[in-house]
């Protein structure tokens, strides 16, 4: 049987309506961007249905997934996608780079919970019953900081990305990426023109020059750019093997080691 999953809503702190239904709406969001990226289709595989409320002391909303009868070859990843979200969002909370599922549309959703923590405190979201939780975290002001870290660019400029083209799926559609060759840090690709966007889905998985207006965090690091252009780097298929060149370069040392050679300079 699935397993529900839980989110307490603050912490005791008072709570209009509007505000518990703009958040559970996010965390709703929230699965259903995991689902998607975890089942690879726009749709999902799985429904969620609420099977507990809590009041007092805080608001508690808790969902039991079910696989959707209507999705062509469903699963029940309904284990998978909770682990996803929850150890993906303590990730970020240990302000280490966000795992390769979290997708941009489930940080922005992320960024709207998190911006309740001020004022009605910490919100938590975790599987198992109170006694014996057994995956758990918290959408915190530092939460809501590391994503801003992520998100809010702080410079514009024209720009070229070197990198390997991904796309991953989200609840309404793809997102685009080109994880950078030396940062390993995604780059957000937003593709309006319909003739590149058929070039960047015959081109995923190959090594890509990408070019357009770059939107970088304050280090100076890419977030997402706004694509113009985007070449794909062929890379020759007859390369010598390292046997193959061994010998090219004339031996210089005399047999001595690198280092024996280096030392012998001094």
């Amino acid at each position: 049987m699935a397993e529900p999953i839980f989110m307490r809503i603050g912490e005791g702190k008072s709570i209009d309506l509007a505000e518990f239904h703009r958040t559970t709406g996010h965390f709703l969001g929230l699965l259903q961007e995991f689902d998607s990226a975890v089942a690879k289709t726009s749709a999902g595989f799985l429904n969620w249905i609420v099977t507990s409320l809590q009041a007092s002391p805080s608001p508690i909303v808790g969902v039991t997934p079910s696989v959707r009868r209507r999705a062509r070859h469903a699963l029940d990843i309904s284990g998978w996608v909770e682990k996803e979200l929850i150890t993906g969002i303590g990730t970020l909370n240990e302000g280490k780079e966000r795992p390769r599922i979290f997708s941009d549309a489930a940080l922005t959703r992320l960024h709207v919970i998190a911006k309740t923590a001020p004022i009605i405190g910490d919100s938590q979201i975790y599987t198992g019953a109170s006694e014996s939780i057994k995956l758990h975290t918290s959408i915190s002001v530092k939460t809501f900081n590391q994503v801003e870290e992520l998100t809010i660019p702080r410079s514009i400029s024209f720009g070229t990305v070197l990198g390997s083209l991904e796309t991953i799926s989200v609840h309404k559609g793809l997102e685009f990426r080109v994880w950078e060759e030396e940062s390993r840090r995604p780059v957000r690709c937003i593709v309006t023109d319909s003739r590149l966007r058929t070039r960047a889905l015959n081109s995923l998985g190959a090594k890509v020059v990408v070019s357009g207006n770059i939107k970088a965090d304050r280090y100076g690091r890419p977030i997402s750019m706004v694509v113009e252009n985007f070449d794909p780097i062929q890379v020759p298929d007859n390369l010598p093997s390292i046997a193959e060149m061994k010998g090219l370069v004339p031996d210089f040392t005399g047999g001595a080691s690198l280092r024996e050679f280096l030392e012998d300079l001094d």
